[in-house]
């Protein structure tokens, strides 16, 4: 059982796989954070899961994935004293439990920089994925000169001394996601890149994601930061 690391889950509007999740999870590690981002529908998930982790955080209306993530952030500092880091994850079942695992165990011994697990976008990818990851990379290393092979990934490692910083970063939505990677240019480490596998669910419609303007959102995210606005 990881005891030294922490899950945290975002989730808005789940299903069972949210449910699958946890209980996959709950049997590898011992500490486990959700946190209900305002949701109207899935009552009957988070109901499920309520007992099965340490806590279920609640916003009372949609904030987004960016304000979900702080909310787990604080909680897990004030609360998680003795954990050494966080690894996030989706709710959707997009993530495996084994690659959850793989990045955990690379959390404690890179303390000062982030942890990513990196599709390969091989096989089955929809297109929308597909081109928007590759666009995306690009933009990014133009602008910053780091190289990560998958920018709009969820799954990533925050060690413990780094979740003050996760908590000054701006942007409640998905933008906050890009903030973060642009902020490892300050880090004492550059991000570490472990190559996880590619999971898309019926197409990825489960995703909240709109392409169009959370795209948008995120690549200007990405422009202000670096410019520093």
């Amino acid at each position: 059982m990881v005891e030294d690391v922490a899950v945290l889950i975002p989730a808005y509007q789940p299903d069972e796989s949210l449910v699958t999740l946890v209980e996959e999870l709950r049997a590898r590690f011992v500490h486990v954070v959700v946190v209900d981002d305002g949701s109207t529908v899935g009552a009957e998930a988070f109901a499920s899961v309520r007992p099965r982790v340490d806590a279920l955080l609640v916003h009372e209306r949609n904030r987004g994935k960016g304000a979900a993530l702080r909310t787990g952030f604080a909680w897990i500092r004030e609360n998680l004293s003795h954990v050494e880091g966080v690894v996030t994850a989706d709710a959707d079942g997009q993530h495996k439990v084994a690659d959850i695992c793989r990045v955990a165990a690379e959390v404690p011994s890179w303390q000062g920089g982030l942890v990513l697990g990196v599709r390969r976008f091989t096989g089955r990818v929809p297109l929308r994925s597909r081109f928007g990851n590759f666009w995306a990379r690009v933009f990014f290393w133009i602008l910053t000169g780091l190289s990560i092979s998958d920018t709009q990934t969820g799954l990533r490692g925050i060690p413990r001394d780094l979740l003050g910083r996760m908590l000054e970063i701006a942007g409640d939505r998905y933008e906050y996601e890009m903030r973060m990677l642009v902020d490892a240019r300050k880090h004492v480490r550059r991000p570490k890149q472990i190559p996880i596998e590619t999971v898309y669910l019926a197409g990825n419609k489960s995703s909240h994601f709109r392409p169009l303007r959370d795209s948008f959102l995120t690549q200007l995210a990405l422009l202000r930061a670096r410019l520093g606005l």
